[in-house]
Protein backbone atom coordinates (compact mmCIF):
# COMPACT_ATOMS: atom_id res chain seq x y z
CA UNK A 1 0.00 0.00 0.00
CA UNK A 2 1.45 3.68 -0.68
CA UNK A 3 1.07 6.72 0.85
CA UNK A 4 1.75 10.45 0.95
CA UNK A 5 3.33 12.06 3.36
CA UNK A 6 1.55 15.49 3.56
CA UNK A 7 2.91 17.51 6.45
CA UNK A 8 3.80 17.52 9.97
CA UNK A 9 1.09 18.04 12.44
CA UNK A 10 0.91 18.22 16.49
CA UNK A 11 -1.52 17.69 19.23
CA UNK A 12 -4.70 19.62 18.64
CA UNK A 13 -3.67 21.08 14.82
CA UNK A 14 -7.02 21.48 12.81
CA UNK A 15 -7.15 19.24 9.56
CA UNK A 16 -8.68 21.01 6.56
CA UNK A 17 -9.21 18.01 4.77
CA UNK A 18 -12.37 16.18 4.16
CA UNK A 19 -11.55 12.86 4.38
CA UNK A 20 -12.58 9.97 6.39
CA UNK A 21 -9.62 9.57 9.10
CA UNK A 22 -7.51 6.74 11.46
CA UNK A 23 -4.78 6.88 13.42
CA UNK A 24 -3.82 9.62 15.20
CA UNK A 25 -6.79 11.81 14.54
CA UNK A 26 -10.64 12.46 16.13
CA UNK A 27 -13.23 14.63 15.75
CA UNK A 28 -13.74 17.68 18.12
CA UNK A 29 -17.25 19.77 17.83
CA UNK A 30 -17.48 18.35 13.71
CA UNK A 31 -13.60 19.02 13.43
CA UNK A 32 -10.80 16.71 12.89
CA UNK A 33 -7.77 16.94 15.22
CA UNK A 34 -3.98 15.40 15.51
CA UNK A 35 -3.78 14.07 18.83
CA UNK A 36 -0.15 13.33 18.38
CA UNK A 37 2.95 14.75 16.81
CA UNK A 38 4.13 13.38 13.45
CA UNK A 39 3.46 13.18 10.22
CA UNK A 40 0.15 13.14 8.19
CA UNK A 41 -0.08 10.94 6.09
CA UNK A 42 -2.72 10.09 3.37
CA UNK A 43 -3.96 6.47 1.06
CA UNK A 44 -6.38 7.45 -1.47
CA UNK A 45 -9.39 9.50 0.07
CA UNK A 46 -8.21 8.21 3.84
CA UNK A 47 -6.34 10.41 6.66
CA UNK A 48 -3.63 8.91 9.33
CA UNK A 49 -0.98 10.17 11.90
CA UNK A 50 2.34 8.16 11.35
CA UNK A 51 4.00 8.55 14.95
CA UNK A 52 7.25 7.30 15.79
CA UNK A 53 6.09 6.86 19.44
CA UNK A 54 6.84 4.73 22.33
CA UNK A 55 3.91 5.49 24.02
CA UNK A 56 0.45 4.45 23.41
CA UNK A 57 -2.59 7.05 24.32
CA UNK A 58 -6.43 5.88 24.09
CA UNK A 59 -9.25 6.83 21.52
CA UNK A 60 -12.49 5.55 20.84
CA UNK A 61 -12.82 3.33 17.94
CA UNK A 62 -9.08 1.90 18.69
CA UNK A 63 -8.58 -1.42 18.07
CA UNK A 64 -6.22 -2.90 21.29
CA UNK A 65 -4.99 -6.03 23.21
CA UNK A 66 -5.07 -6.47 26.52
CA UNK A 67 -4.58 -8.97 29.28
CA UNK A 68 -6.60 -9.44 31.65
CA UNK A 69 -5.71 -8.61 35.50
CA UNK A 70 -8.67 -8.56 37.50
CA UNK A 71 -12.19 -9.98 37.35
CA UNK A 72 -15.39 -9.62 39.28
CA UNK A 73 -19.48 -9.95 38.62
CA UNK A 74 -19.42 -6.65 36.73
CA UNK A 75 -16.44 -6.19 35.00
CA UNK A 76 -12.68 -7.15 34.01
CA UNK A 77 -9.74 -4.61 34.30
CA UNK A 78 -7.11 -5.35 31.12
CA UNK A 79 -3.69 -4.40 31.54
CA UNK A 80 -3.21 -1.93 28.08
CA UNK A 81 0.33 -1.34 28.45
CA UNK A 82 0.05 2.20 29.72
CA UNK A 83 -3.27 2.11 30.81
CA UNK A 84 -5.97 -0.05 32.52
CA UNK A 85 -9.22 -0.74 30.20
CA UNK A 86 -12.42 -1.65 32.03
CA UNK A 87 -14.10 -4.27 30.11
CA UNK A 88 -18.10 -4.88 31.28
CA UNK A 89 -18.92 -8.72 31.49
CA UNK A 90 -21.45 -8.14 29.06
CA UNK A 91 -19.73 -6.18 26.36
CA UNK A 92 -19.09 -9.57 24.48
CA UNK A 93 -21.46 -10.72 21.56
CA UNK A 94 -24.52 -12.94 22.50
CA UNK A 95 -23.67 -12.45 25.92
CA UNK A 96 -26.64 -12.58 29.09
CA UNK A 97 -26.39 -12.55 32.52
CA UNK A 98 -26.87 -16.59 31.82
CA UNK A 99 -24.29 -16.55 29.17
CA UNK A 100 -21.32 -14.93 30.38
CA UNK A 101 -17.87 -15.75 28.41
CA UNK A 102 -15.36 -17.81 30.20
CA UNK A 103 -12.83 -15.60 30.87
CA UNK A 104 -9.69 -15.84 33.47
CA UNK A 105 -7.11 -14.28 34.64
CA UNK A 106 -4.29 -13.65 32.44
CA UNK A 107 -6.02 -14.45 29.34
CA UNK A 108 -5.50 -11.75 25.95
CA UNK A 109 -8.48 -10.31 24.18
CA UNK A 110 -9.08 -8.30 21.31
CA UNK A 111 -11.09 -5.21 22.26
CA UNK A 112 -12.15 -1.53 20.85
CA UNK A 113 -12.36 1.29 22.94
CA UNK A 114 -15.72 2.71 23.41
CA UNK A 115 -15.08 5.72 25.46
CA UNK A 116 -11.77 6.91 26.16
CA UNK A 117 -10.25 8.43 29.69
CA UNK A 118 -7.92 7.58 32.45
CA UNK A 119 -9.52 4.03 32.18
CA UNK A 120 -10.79 3.26 29.03
CA UNK A 121 -14.38 1.43 28.31
CA UNK A 122 -13.83 -1.52 26.15
CA UNK A 123 -16.49 -3.37 24.02
CA UNK A 124 -15.37 -7.22 22.39
CA UNK A 125 -18.81 -6.83 20.56
CA UNK A 126 -18.46 -7.57 17.07
CA UNK A 127 -16.81 -10.79 14.92
CA UNK A 128 -13.08 -11.35 15.80
CA UNK A 129 -13.09 -9.69 19.08
CA UNK A 130 -12.79 -11.21 22.37
CA UNK A 131 -10.07 -13.96 23.68
CA UNK A 132 -7.29 -13.81 22.37
CA UNK A 133 -5.13 -18.01 21.70
CA UNK A 134 -2.54 -17.10 19.60
CA UNK A 135 0.93 -16.32 20.84
CA UNK A 136 0.97 -12.35 21.84
CA UNK A 137 4.28 -10.43 21.64
CA UNK A 138 4.86 -6.38 22.62
CA UNK A 139 6.43 -4.69 19.82
CA UNK A 140 6.93 -0.85 19.47
CA UNK A 141 3.65 1.58 19.04
CA UNK A 142 4.71 2.87 15.79
CA UNK A 143 5.38 -0.74 14.57
CA UNK A 144 1.39 -1.54 15.15
CA UNK A 145 0.75 1.55 13.20
CA UNK A 146 2.72 0.58 10.31
CA UNK A 147 1.38 -3.37 10.47
CA UNK A 148 -2.08 -1.17 10.27
CA UNK A 149 -1.53 1.12 6.77
CA UNK A 150 1.32 -0.96 5.05
CA UNK A 151 1.17 -4.17 3.30
CA UNK A 152 3.73 -6.08 5.62
CA UNK A 153 1.12 -9.22 6.34
CA UNK A 154 -0.04 -9.52 3.67
CA UNK A 155 3.45 -10.11 1.70
CA UNK A 156 4.39 -12.29 4.85
CA UNK A 157 0.87 -14.18 4.40
CA UNK A 158 2.20 -15.37 0.69
CA UNK A 159 4.69 -17.78 2.62
CA UNK A 160 3.00 -18.91 5.50
CA UNK A 161 -0.52 -20.14 7.14
CA UNK A 162 -1.69 -17.97 10.22
CA UNK A 163 -3.53 -15.27 11.44
CA UNK A 164 -2.18 -11.98 12.96
CA UNK A 165 -4.58 -9.43 15.78
CA UNK A 166 -2.63 -6.25 15.69
CA UNK A 167 -3.27 -3.55 18.73
CA UNK A 168 -2.68 -0.17 18.14
CA UNK A 169 -1.14 -0.22 21.69
CA UNK A 170 1.48 -2.21 21.07
CA UNK A 171 0.52 -5.72 20.98
CA UNK A 172 0.29 -8.33 18.02
CA UNK A 173 -1.09 -12.07 18.17
CA UNK A 174 -0.30 -14.86 16.03
CA UNK A 175 -1.87 -17.96 15.45
CA UNK A 176 -0.42 -21.03 13.97
CA UNK A 177 1.88 -23.58 14.53
CA UNK A 178 4.86 -22.94 16.80
CA UNK A 179 7.49 -22.83 14.50
CA UNK A 180 5.39 -20.81 11.76
CA UNK A 181 4.41 -18.22 14.72
CA UNK A 182 7.97 -17.88 15.07
CA UNK A 183 9.37 -17.21 11.44
CA UNK A 184 6.24 -14.95 11.11
CA UNK A 185 7.26 -12.79 13.97
CA UNK A 186 11.33 -12.51 12.81
CA UNK A 187 9.36 -11.55 9.48
CA UNK A 188 7.40 -8.63 10.89
CA UNK A 189 10.79 -7.46 13.00
CA UNK A 190 12.94 -7.81 9.78
CA UNK A 191 10.63 -5.79 7.46
CA UNK A 192 11.15 -2.52 9.89
CA UNK A 193 14.73 -2.64 9.16
CA UNK A 194 13.60 -2.03 5.40
CA UNK A 195 11.19 0.94 6.06
CA UNK A 196 13.75 3.30 7.18
CA UNK A 197 12.72 5.49 3.94
CA UNK A 198 9.23 5.82 5.06
CA UNK A 199 9.80 6.66 9.31
CA UNK A 200 13.49 8.77 8.41
CA UNK A 201 11.56 11.71 8.95
CA UNK A 202 9.00 10.51 11.70
CA UNK A 203 9.08 12.19 14.59
CA UNK A 204 10.09 10.73 18.00
CA UNK A 205 6.99 11.41 20.91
Amino acid sequence: MRFTKIRTVAPGDELKEKCSYSLGLYKEDNKIKSYVYGTLCRVQNHLFVISKTSRYFPYIDDIVIGRVIYSCADYYKLDLDTYIGILPVLSFTNASKRNKPDIKKDDWLLCRIIESGAEPILSCVGEGFGKLDGYVFKIKVWMCQMLYVDDFLYKIGKKYNFKCCVGINGYICITGEAITVRDVYTEIIKCFKYCFLVIKNIHVQ
